[in-house]
């Protein structure tokens, strides 16, 4: 619950709407105490009320629960007021946390952190904290009718009460346990039902839909299997507690008929109790149904309060002197393995570097880093003299155009997918990008050109035409730092001696970073760094690393060999 309290906190939400609602809900549970207050009167000797009373009562008090029901309404306004607050808050700290906290997590995972935690956050508020206060309304009364008749019939009550709390936090480990082996398990199928569907194609194509169907069986088995044991844990917790709470029913008939025969009760004051203790236990049954649903979502909860909690990167700072780059003992590891080990490189404003190696050397993650998706493990990587931390990502990102393999494209129009660089962009610059990058071919046979509508993600288009629309980005950011990854592979060789061609001259002055495989594209790099496990094994000019190098020389002579 305290991450909870943590979360409400963090969000700035404003609960005076939910406290209302819990307010008119408790005000609606207590009405009914007024029929109970007439009906015990009567039993315990008092004057009856004449019917024509009790049906005003009764109609008075059906209409007070209706217009109390009104501002008892505001319970849910207020819990979908703080859930909404709480969801803007929460994707303000996505976008101040490195990128790599939620690119590292798979796509059922965030799926389910951003749809189906928030919604039980929601509901843990619109329908479990309102509801749960209500229900104690009754008991408390009921009980405290049970004490004025008599301290035994109240003790007796209480230690039954306490024994089915007892009861049902006997099953809170192994209820905790399953809870969270659903949720992983939930996840874990989530993930595999999008990878099946999404490696459908290649799957049939090779006629072997059984590669994943099996795997995906028995996720969707063990989700089966997982649900059925929450369902267990926290439904036989439930129902013990309930049969304990069900006893008193015959305890305070027995304790009060023995009270009856000493003369320290009278038959009517024994009647009432027992009616007490029947309207007693049938809130408390929703009050323990209502905790253990709690206990459930607070899973949720707390994987919330575990995003709001992770690393931020600032957003504003101090403005680059220059664009010179500096990794000074840089390491990365995730999940306790190093990815890069003691970096150290200075590239100053204006060359342009290469990195090459096999791969899984780490050349990727280094531009990766060097993009602010990741905080380094240790060291420091700066440009113009500040990290990240104190330029803010603002200055960062603007200073960076970074050309992934990984390609991101919009639903919308090619204009639309090119604007998302430079919203502002002139139609020359607009032209220039295209030209540069070599789309102007693509757009001239396109039926609408520019405003051709794309599906989500350019499925499309080829491997090379998106390749390109994304360099046409870089191009158009006109960002002073140029990340290229891999950025040629999907070209065929013509197009990759036009587009290299066309942007020698782009980014003669800019400070350029390439990942190669292909040797023969970064010969002319003013240094190349060649990577192996996470660490620069050499570095130096093409000609200095054939020579010096016998993994250079390899990775050459393997390109080159025919």
């Amino acid at each position: 619950m305290r991450n909870l309290f943590v979360l409400l906190e963090h969000a700035h939400s404003n609960t005076k709407t939910f406290l209302v609602g819990i307010g008119g809900k408790v005000l609606c549970e207590l009405l009914p105490l007024a029929i109970w207050a007439i009906l015990f009167s009567a039993l315990l000797g008092g004057s009856a009320w004449a019917l024509e009373a009790m049906l005003a009562v009764a109609i008075a008090t059906i209409l007070c629960q209706w217009m109390l029901w009104q501002s008892a309404k505001q319970s849910f306004l207020g819990a979908y007021d703080i859930t909404h607050q709480l969801r803007k808050t929460l994707l303000q700290d996505v976008r101040c946390q490195p990128l790599g906290n939620i690119v590292g997590k798979g796509l059922g995972e965030r799926i389910k952190l951003m749809t189906r935690d928030l919604k039980a956050f929601e509901d843990t508020f619109s329908h479990l904290i309102a509801d749960l206060v209500a229900s104690l309304m009754i008991p408390i009364a009921m009980l405290s009718l049970l004490f004025f008749n008599s301290i035994y019939l109240g003790m007796t009550m209480l230690f039954v009460m306490s024994g089915a709390y007892i009861v049902l936090m006997k099953f809170e480990r192994a209820f905790s346990q399953h809870s969270q082996q659903h949720l992983d398990q939930n996840v874990a199928c989530t993930n595999k039902i999008l990878e099946y569907i999404a490696c459908l194609p290649t799957l049939k194509r090779f006629g072997r839909c059984d590669v994943l169907a099996d795997p995906l069986h028995k996720e969707i088995t063990a989700l089966r299997e997982a649900g059925l044991g929450v369902e267990w844990a926290g439904g036989v917790g439930v129902v013990l507690a309930n049969l304990v709470l069900e006893l008193s029913i015959p305890l305070i008939a027995a304790i009060g008929a023995y009270l009856v025969s000493l003369d320290q009760l009278s038959l009517s004051q024994w009647l009432v109790s027992v009616i007490a203790s029947i309207a007693c236990i049938r809130p408390f049954v929703r009050m323990t149904m209502f905790s253990t649903l709690l206990r459930y979502m607070s899973k949720s909860t707390d994987r919330l309060y575990n995003l709001s909690q992770e690393d931020q990167q600032p957003v504003n700072g101090l403005a680059p002197r220059n664009y010179d780059i500096q990794f000074k003992n840089t390491g990365l590891s995730i999940n306790g393995k190093y990815l890069l080990k003691d970096i150290n490189l200075y590239v100053p404003h204006g060359q342009h570097i290469a990195l090459v190696g096999a791969s899984g050397a780490g050349k990727t993650t280094l531009l990766n880093l060097l993009a602010a998706f990741h905080i380094p493990t240790r060291g420091c990587i700066k440009i113009g003299g500040h990290t990240v931390e104190a330029t803010g990502t603002a200055h960062w990102y603007n200073s960076i155009a970074y050309v992934t393999q990984d390609i991101q494209l919009f639903a919308g129009t090619l204009e639309d997918n090119l604007l998302i660089a430079k919203q502002d962009a002139s139609r020359d610059q607009l032209q220039s990008a295209i030209k540069t990058a070599g789309l102007d071919e693509l757009i001239s046979r396109l039926p609408l050109g520019l405003h051709t509508e794309i599906s989500e993600n350019g499925g499309d288009l080829s491997g090379g035409e998106r390749q390109r629309l994304s360099l046409a980005r870089a191009l158009l950011h006109d960002a002073p730092i140029i990340l290229l990854d891999e950025f040629t592979s999907a070209l065929d060789q013509h197009k990759q001696c036009q587009v290299l061609h066309s942007i020698q001259h782009c980014f003669a002055s800019k400070t350029t970073i390439t990942v190669a495989h292909r040797l023969d594209t970064v010969t002319e790099a003013d240094c190349i760094y060649l990577l192996n496990d996470g660490a620069i094994e050499a570095f130096g000019s093409h000609s200095e690393l054939i020579m010096e190098s016998p993994q250079y020389q390899g990775l050459w002579e393997a390109q080159h060999n025919d």
